[in-house]
């Protein structure tokens, strides 16, 4: 966040020291301008569903303190699992911050592929939690490299790991037979392993049954992404029974809302419905990738992607340059060029096909006067 730089001293009372150099921008208004920066779930189908959804809140929902179990238990017989592997947070943030609470304090260290999403090293510099950061990302052709993530769990000390699988925001994917050699690994060597798998209804992965063989993994996953409740912040945590019980000493709970409790125990219900609109995201995001490329032949998309896609455009600099003229045309993409390993690449995230086709207009025009 932009702001003058604020110290202790400026304050009058202890702070922790770390928590000045964790900078952010927050979310504001841009009227006229659509979103796709934040990989929110854009698709007719999926408002209609959640405006039912929506009509069906009560009162009671607003005016009193939620309680979960009925959600809960439907979770987790969803994924043929007893209700107490499973632990509502208030968006994928919070679970991720009580992670790093919960195991990575303890631990002193954080072991981490990167890039990946940001809240991840955010909430460890807070605490000043020590990152043991682990490249991943190869060129040529794009890919995911697991090789520095294995010799850290082969030689670091027992720490939390977290891997994100669709990979964020690049949007390369590891089978679930690699995450599930990584676990191997992240148990013989007394790591606690978590996967995010924020994305992972748009990629079809389901990271849950790995939990039947390793004691020591944690699945986190986004229903704010694939149930098009953004705006509700809700996620859960998938675990054995005794880390969830370990978990929700740290309260979790009362950070949820009952209205995000109320929609989602409602919206899981069509998941048939949503499990469509997922396919047509993919469809989507074909034909939007098939058009940028036949407009830019030596872009390459990093595939399979999520709702978003992801393109490397080889020029450094180059997404900066076409964010900023998309946005004065009425639409937010983020430039990657900041971030190591995604130099010269672009996202964009996914909404209906007329819009994606407009936008691939936009991009072959914006791009050519670029040149």
């Amino acid at each position: 966040m932009s702001m003058a730089a604020t110290t202790s001293a400026d304050l009058g009372f202890p702070t922790h020291p770390d928590a000045y150099g964790a900078t952010w921008e927050p979310r504001s208004h841009h009227p006229g301008v659509l979103n796709l920066k934040s990989c929110e779930l854009r698709h007719p189908a999926a408002d209609r569903l959640v405006a039912e959804a929506s009509r069906g809140l009560t009162v009671e929902a607003v005016r009193s303190y939620p309680v979960q179990q009925e959600l809960v238990a439907a979770l987790a017989e969803r994924e043929g699992l007893d209700p107490a592997s499973v632990l509502v947070t208030a968006g994928s943030d919070t679970a991720v911050s009580l992670l790093i609470d919960a195991f990575g304090v303890p631990a002193g260290r954080l072991v981490l592929p990167e890039p990946t999403y940001e809240a991840w090293r955010h909430y460890a510099r807070l605490r000043g939690l020590p990152v043991m950061s682990c490249q991943h990302l190869v060129r040529s052709p794009w890919r995911i490299d697991t090789g520095a993530l294995r010799t850290a769990l082969r030689t670091a000390p027992p720490s939390l790991v977290a891997v994100t699988n669709p990979a964020s925001p690049s949007g390369l994917t590891l089978s679930t037979e690699d995450v599930a050699a990584l676990a191997v690994l992240a148990d013989q060597h007394g790591h606690l392993l978590v996967v995010d798998e924020c994305y992972g209804a748009f990629a079809d992965i389901n990271h849950v049954p790995l939990l039947a063989r390793f004691p020591r993994l944690v699945v986190l996953r986004s229903y704010s992404k694939a149930f098009a409740v953004a705006g509700s912040r809700i996620a859960a945590l998938y675990a054995r029974p005794p880390v969830v019980d370990y978990l929700s000493r740290f309260r979790p709970d009362s950070t949820v809302s009952g209205c995000a409790v109320q929609l989602l125990l409602r919206l899981v219900t069509r998941e048939a419905e949503f499990a469509a609109i997922w396919r047509d995201v993919r469809g989507i995001r074909q034909r939007f990738v098939t058009a940028v490329q036949h407009a830019h032949p030596t872009w390459r998309s990093l595939d399979p992607g999520a709702n978003f896609a992801t393109f490397d455009t080889g020029i450094p600099g180059l997404p900066a340059r076409l964010a900023d003229a998309v946005y004065r045309r009425g639409y937010r993409i983020r430039s990657l060029d900041a971030l190591h390993g995604l130099e010269g690449c672009v996202r964009i995230a996914l909404a209906d096909a007329s819009t994606m086709d407009r936008v691939a207009d936009l991009l072959a025009q914006v791009a050519d006067d670029d040149r």
